[in-house]
This record gives C-alpha cells, sequence and structure tokens, in this order.
C-alpha cells in the first residue's frame, strides 16, 4: 500500500512540470555524485538538463542515446528514472559543481554566485546561423538550404540569419566576373532557392517562419535575388549586390519577340522582389542598361522618377548607358559605373533597402538588438552544405567517369556479345541518370554541356532525352538478329 501511496505521488509530482512527451521533476534532490561529495569523496556535481519549455531538471545522467537521454534523481525523497527525447532538451549541463549545496534546487532555475549572472539562454530570442559561400546553383542550392532550415526548425529558432558571400565567377575562364558583365538569367537557379524561404519554410515551420534576415558580403548575379525576398537585410561595409543588369542585352531576334521575353523575365524577378517590399523600380535599374532612373527624398524616404534629374533635389542612379552615357573602363574598375545599378553599403542604406552596416557578427547582432536578447542554437547548417558540396564534386567525377566508360563500350561481335554491351550502355545511362535526378541542381549547364549532359531550354540535365537513348538502344537490341 506504502509503495503503490509513493508511486502515486510520485506521478503527481512530475506530472506538475509540463514538459511534452516527458516527466520530469519539479524539484531534484542531491544526486548520487552529490552524496558522494558529501561524504568529501569528491566536490558536489550533478548533471541538469534545460528543456525547451524552460524546466531545468538536476540530477545524474545514466546513459543516453543519439535520440534520448535516461535521467535519474529524486523528488521529495523518491526515486525516479526515465527518458527524455533530445528533441526537447535545449541544452545539457554535465558535472555542474554545486558549490556546496546540499540541497536540492527549484526546477527552472540556475544556481548564481552572489556577484555573477549565469546566462543560461531561457527566454531569449534563438537565432541560427546559415553560411551561404560559392557560386548560386552549385553550392548555394536549395536542397542543403531547405536541409538547413529544416534543422533550424527543429532547434526552435526564432531568427535565421543567412551570411551570404556568393562568388561570381565566370564557368568558363573561372575568372571573377565584372559587375557590368552582367548574369540577368541566374533567375532561374535562384527562382528555386526562394521558393524554399518563401513557399516552403512557412510550411515547414506550421504557419510560424522564423524572422529571416540576410547579411550581405557579395550578392552578385544570380545571389542579388535571394536576399530580396526578405525584409531585413543588413550589409558589410565593402558589401555589394547586383550584376544582373544585362536583361535588355541578352537576346537577339524579332524586336517584339524579344521585348515580350524581358517583359516576362522582369516580372518574375519584380515579383521576388514584392515579396520582401522592394519597389519594382529597384528592380529594373539593376537589370536593364537602358533604364534611366532617378531619386528624391521626401521624409527621408526614396522617392522614384523615370527618367534624369528635372532639379537639384533630384539624384540620377542610372543613365541608358547609350553612346557618351557608357559607362567607362575606370568607373566600371572603381565600381562606379550608372549604367546598370549595383548597390554598396552607403547606397543600400540610403535606399532603405539595408537596414545597417555591419562587419563583425558582433555588430549584426547588436543592429538587430540581439547582443543582449538573443542566443545562437546549435548549428547544422556548416555541415549540410559541406556535405553537400563534397557530393557535387563526387556526383562529378562518377558522370565523367560513366561517360567514358559509356563511349568505350564497343556494339560488336556475336549476337550475345552485342546484347551484353547495349545493356550495359542502358545501365550506364540509367546510373547518370539517377545522378542527375539527385544532384543536378548543382550541376552548371556549362559544366553538363561539356561532358555530354543533354539540356533543356531552361539549362537543366534533359532525363527525357537520355530516355530516349536508353529507349533507342532498346529497339536497336530488338531489331538485332542472332
Amino acid at each position: 500500500m506504502m509503495s503503490g501511496m509513493k508511486a502515486w505521488l510520485a506521478a503527481g509530482l512530475l506530472a506538475l512540470t509540463g514538459v511534452a512527451g516527458a516527466v520530469s521533476p519539479a524539484l531534484a534532490q542531491t544526486s548520487d555524485k552529490a552524496k558522494t561529495a558529501a561524504k568529501g569523496e569528491a566536490k558536489p556535481t550533478q548533471d541538469v538538463l534545460i528543456f525547451r519549455n524552460g524546466t531545468v531538471m538536476y540530477g545524474n545522467i545514466v546513459s543516453e542515446t543519439p535520440r534520448d537521454v535516461r535521467f535519474k534523481g529524486k523528488i521529495s525523497g523518491i526515486d525516479f528514472e526515465t527518458d527524455y527525447p533530445k528533441g526537447d532538451i535545449l541544452e545539457i549541463k554535465r558535472d555542474v559543481e554545486m558549490k556546496g549545496m546540499a540541497s536540492a534546487e527549484p526546477a527552472g532555475m540556475v544556481k548564481k554566485d552572489k556577484n555573477e549572472a549565469v546566462d543560461d539562454g531561457i527566454g531569449k530570442v534563438k537565432y541560427y546561423w546559415i553560411e551561404l559561400t560559392g557560386a548560386v546553383g552549385e553550392e548555394i542550392s536549395q536542397t542543403p538550404i531547405h536541409k538547413a532550415l529544416l534543422d533550424a526548425r527543429d532547434a526552435k529558432a526564432d531568427v535565421v540569419i543567412f551570411h551570404l558571400d556568393a562568388t561570381f565567377v565566370d564557368p568558363r575562364s573561372k575568372r571573377e566576373r565584372e559587375e557590368f558583365e552582367g548574369d540577368f538569367d541566374k533567375l532561374h537557379r535562384a527562382t528555386a532557392i526562394m521558393q524554399v524561404l518563401v513557399n516552403d519554410m512557412p510550411v515547414d515551420f506550421d504557419g510560424n517562419p522564423p524572422r529571416m534576415v540576410f547579411w550581405v558580403k557579395k550578392a552578385m548575379g544570380g545571389a542579388a535575388y535571394l536576399p530580396l525576398v526578405s525584409k531585413e537585410i543588413y550589409f558589410h561595409s565593402d558589401g555589394k549586390l547586383g550584376g544582373i543588369g544585362n536583361l535588355d542585352t541578352m537576346m537577339k531576334g524579332n524586336e517584339r519577340v524579344v521585348e515580350k521575353q524581358i517583359s516576362l523575365r522582369l516580372q518574375r524577378a519584380t515579383g521576388w522582389a514584392n515579396v520582401g517590399g522592394y519597389p519594382e523600380e529597384l528592380v529594373r535599374a539593376m537589370a536593364m542598361r537602358r533604364y534611366v532612373l532617378s531619386v528624391k527624398f521626401e521624409g527621408g524616404k526614396p522617392v522614384w522618377i523615370e527618367g534624369m534629374p528635372s532639379n537639384p533635389g533630384e539624384e540620377l542612379l542610372t543613365d541608358d548607358g547609350e553612346d557618351e552615357n557608357t559607362d567607362t573602363l575606370d568607373a566600371l574598375a572603381r565600381g562606379e559605373g550608372n549604367d546598370a545599378l549595383t548597390l554598396n553599403a552607403t547606397l543600400a542604406k540610403k535606399l532603405l533597402v539595408s537596414k545597417g552596416t555591419a562587419d563583425s557578427r558582433e555588430e549584426l547582432l547588436s543592429l538587430m538588438g540581439l547582443d543582449r536578447t538573443g542566443v545562437e542554437v546549435k548549428s547544422r547548417s556548416d555541415r549540410v552544405i559541406k556535405d553537400w558540396t563534397r557530393g557535387l564534386d563526387n556526383t562529378m567525377t562518377q558522370i565523367r567517369k560513366l561517360r567514358d566508360d559509356l563511349a568505350a563500350i564497343r556494339v560488336e561481335g556475336d549476337w550475345n556479345d552485342r546484347r551484353a554491351a547495349r545493356s550495359s550502355q542502358i545501365t550506364k545511362i540509367e546510373q547518370i541518370k539517377q545522378l542527375l535526378i539527385r544532384w543536378g541542381e548543382g550541376l552548371s549547364p556549362y559544366w553538363m554541356n561539356r561532358n555530354g549532359i543533354p539540356l533543356t531550354d531552361e539549362g537543366e540535365a534533359d532525363i527525357a532525352a537520355l530516355t530516349a537513348q536508353q529507349e533507342a538502344i532498346k529497339i536497336a537490341q530488338q531489331k538485332d538478329k542472332r
């Protein structure tokens, strides 16, 4: 009867703490480690579990797996031992010295020295850091970004910070591209990433997406579109955003057809910028060399004017880039060209695109108001993106080898030899297809074209064309006579 009463009392006390999906005590007595210490054998220590809902527990970790922690302690003299999912735990502190305490600490509190403030992160804004480096459509791609965001969701992040430092490299020469060269058509690859940020993230976070922040060091070419879906952008002091100013010069042919294509592409780009609250005029000025845009300021806010300045209160942002208005090489080398708009830190802040300039994490967090109120949560994003990059490298090696093997197959000899050769061809093509299905988003059209991969009009791997090759081989085998 007494043991039943104790069990009932323990169950009731454990239920009061409110840790979802787990039993947790409101109070924890001195652990076995502390008891040993009380005998003078060691300093008193306990393990501490800090839960995401604010509950703090003291006791001993018995064992743990990648998914669970088995924990034991006491409540009012009643022993308990149970498993807690790691997903419910924000932090585990091991062998915390109890500084001579012989009694339990209330759950939800952390022992403090008389003159020491202990920051346990409870009640603070949780921010999650994602480094985006490399090229858009290669290292910077939708799959690793989506995986990182799912990790941010599991970490209960309130804020996701993207540090964007994207390369702007010509895939043929591998040299750094100049901003005046422009690469508007990377919009297609950027769109797949922006769909994750705008469409998938609210669903993944159950309709309550985190605050999304971009800190721009380099966002040229396709990377220029990504920050524009965020309402909160910051710049490095030497940051740049642009390099898409060739929309009205990259296509040739029938004038009406070209103008229609320009209009459609521009509509897609401005549509994404509108998500972040940025005006169509800004995107036009970034994308088109012949577009003339000036600005004046009323109450500190930009008022856009299409055309040249008409009075001293108006400033020219971009001219038409023709004849005497063509940017000189000297101006371009200084980053002062105005045929197409490229935002630097000063101009971005003046035009209210950037909320501030920071050259370190500490400065950024201060501008965001997180220097005192924020706590960084553990992030797997670096590993996710490194794994993706490593996978791309391995995929390129495998595809090159499969293409070489495929080219080396000779359909000759007797009927059985020819049949085996064709079967091997079909298998090699299938292996290439599977690699492309999984990793194709990170392979540049230039690389795929050079390695014999058929492309769609959008520059993606044409899986249907590879399937057609397999079917043609099967038909040839059916027609082959013994």
